[in-house]
């Protein structure tokens, strides 16, 4: 697991040092958008930790002063912020789509390719990482949750279900963002989002463009999940 930690630090790191430095660098304005889509993309593991960190509190006040409703709240505040965080999600996989460079047409003044080349590789780098780290926190819980000391076969399907229904909600978000120009909190005004969202589906075309975009956004997604090896981060709870 530490594998995954410390990729997303240095990355998070690095892709926000690139954006930062690059005005200093080279004597243009910052591109204000990808500060904000980089906050974006860490808010779904801060509110996960932070969800969780209100969630064993109020279960260890629920314990300790034996009051059975705090325990009913702790649950009904940690469904609604599991939701909340399904919702918010996408914001990490978004930093994918951001591999372009189409910042560089507002610069004053020239700046190198290669630099722009650097700093948005590591900057979509940083909101998959993202992605895969908010995957393995949530499936952690789950082992914490219901079951810490048996990793057996079942478990790891349910592991890797998990991942793949994350992952297609990601991809489906990321498509509503990129493409319709949904942010996470227009499921809000509930009327109005799916009137547009059926508006925009009544195009043939964009039905394809939907399909292709979350199919293969889904399989790159799984592609990396195994790539790093998550499925098998959490064998060594049989030891424990």
């Amino acid at each position: 697991m530490s594998t995954i930690i410390f990729a997303a630090l240095l990355l998070n790191v690095f892709a926000f040092l690139t954006i930062v430095l690059r005005p200093k660098l080279f004597g243009v304005k910052l591109f204000k958008p990808m500060i904000w889509n980089f906050k974006l993309s860490l808010l779904p593991l801060l509110l996960l930790v932070v969800n969780v960190i209100i969630f064993y509190i109020l279960v260890g006040l629920s314990v300790y002063k034996e009051l059975n409703f705090i325990g009913n709240i702790a649950v009904i505040i940690f469904i609604l912020g599991m939701a909340f965080w399904i919702l918010l999600l996408p914001n990490s996989g978004y930093l994918i789509t951001e591999l372009n460079l189409t910042h560089r047409n507002v610069d004053e003044k020239e700046v190198p390719v290669w630099y722009d080349i650097v700093s948005v590789l590591s900057f979509a780098l940083s909101g998959i990482v993202n992605t895969l780290l908010n995957i393995v926190v949530f499936q952690l819980l789950y082992l914490i949750l219901f079951d810490p000391d048996v990793l057996l076969k079942r478990e790891k399907t349910i592991l890797m279900t998990s991942a793949v229904i994350i992952i297609l909600l990601v991809s489906i978000g990321v498509y509503l963002g990129r493409a319709i120009r949904f942010n996470s909190w227009d499921i809000v005004h509930i009327f109005s989002f799916f009137k547009k969202l059926v508006s925009y589906f009544k195009e043939k075309e964009h039905i394809k463009d939907f399909v292709l975009f979350v199919f293969f956004h889904t399989v790159f997604f799984i592609i990396m999940y195994l790539s790093f090896g998550i499925q098998n981060y959490f064998d060594y709870l049989k030891y424990i």
